[in-house]
């Protein structure tokens, strides 16, 4: 008699995630308070990246919506991607263009990031070392996938 196999798996639609979202959160290092927290989904031909802080001294307000932002490689510039703001906040609006560059050119596909990240009182080395920060986890559990 033989076994009959049923695969409880359903099939994906071309264009989606091989698994779900990556959800992670770390506090950033020159701001030990503020927690960053990244989602992370690998499409079949992009990144989409949302990124978050939250702060316990600002618990009781809500973030808003940020930047939504897509970067492409430049095929004829390599070290120079694309992009383009789709949802523009002028609070967030360059650390997700940064981001969303920085990701499209490191993985060479193109990249999708949201960003709410709230840096109030920061200075320009928090921020930059947020950007550093965020970067380095997303491409790292890009690689362990």
């Amino acid at each position: 008699m033989s076994q009959l196999q049923i695969n409880h798996e359903t099939p994906r639609p071309a264009g989606t995630s091989s698994e779900h979202p990556k959800q992670l959160s770390l506090p950033l290092p020159l701001s030990p308070h503020t927690t960053l927290h990244i989602q992370i989904t690998r499409l079949e031909t992009s990144l989409l990246v949302f990124l978050t802080t939250t702060d316990p001294s600002n618990s009781a307000y809500l973030s808003a919506l940020g930047s939504f932002v897509y970067a492409m490689p430049n095929r004829f510039q390599v070290s120079e991607p694309l992009s383009t703001s789709l949802y523009a906040v002028p609070g967030s609006i360059d650390f997700a263009t940064r981001v969303a560059k920085i990701l499209a050119r490191k993985t060479g596909n193109p990249a999708y990031v949201g960003c709410s990240v709230v840096f109030g009182g920061a200075t320009v080395e928090e921020e930059i070392q947020g950007v550093k920060v965020a970067v380095d986890t997303i491409i790292k559990a890009i690689e362990e996938d």
